[in-house]
């Protein structure tokens, strides 16, 4: 015969229903939070791509005398629309006959100072200041001039986008990086300026 062992008892019904729902509540709390942590994780592509694109453009302008208006790569990130999520792409080719190479300016004609006879370029594309994303992106980025007063806001009139072209006479710039990366109503958009560095112009929307 079998001898009963003493004391050997299992878990009630109630007490199983009782570490279901407490796993289920932690879930909850635990989910949304992991979600939005990597969507956060997500935005330093903008933040690092911004200090670079200002480093590039303030030593182009030390170069050259001038800042540079550049619209977004028309074969990069396409342009944001409410309630679809952005599909991550590479950077375009800057390769010599690739898909976005450096401007090769017309006769006559040169960036920042006009030869003589000739004019003066202040628009250009990102290959043009040495600018090139690593790896796949999913911001859409631009560059326009500005004649606002020192200090330029990186998040201006709020959280403007750049508008892509410059003038003579441009005392500095604005860079834009925008994104949809939840998929929702909301465009996350990252700025950064001749004075000021990468920033957050819509907190809390990716």
């Amino acid at each position: 015969m079998c001898k009963q062992l003493k004391g050997q008892k299992g878990f009630t019904l109630i007490e199983l229903m009782i570490v279901v729902a407490i796993i289920g509540i932690l879930a909850a709390i635990a989910i949304p939070n992991f979600l939005t942590y990597q969507l956060k994780s997500r935005q330093s592509e903008a933040k690092v791509n911004l200090n670079a694109i200002k480093t590039s453009m303030i030593a182009f302008n030390a170069e050259r005398s001038c800042y540079l208006g550049i619209p977004s790569p028309a074969s990069g990130v396409a342009a944001q629309v409410a309630g679809t999520k952005v599909i991550p792409v590479a950077w375009p080719d800057t390769a010599p006959g690739g898909t976005y190479p450096a401007t090769v300016l017309a006769a006559g004609t040169a960036f920042c100072v006009a030869p003589a006879g000739g004019t003066a370029v202040f628009n250009g594309v990102f290959t043009d200041i040495g600018f090139v994303a690593s790896g796949n992106t999913t911001y859409r980025y631009a560059v326009g001039g500005s004649t606002a007063t020192a200090p330029i806001a990186a998040c201006a009139n709020p959280a403007a986008l750049a508008s892509g072209t410059a003038l003579a006479g441009d005392t500095g710039f604005r860079a834009s990086a925008t994104s949809n990366l939840d998929g929702d109503a909301g465009i996350s958009i990252w700025g950064s300026s001749s004075d000021q560095g990468s920033q957050d112009c819509t907190i809390g929307i990716y």
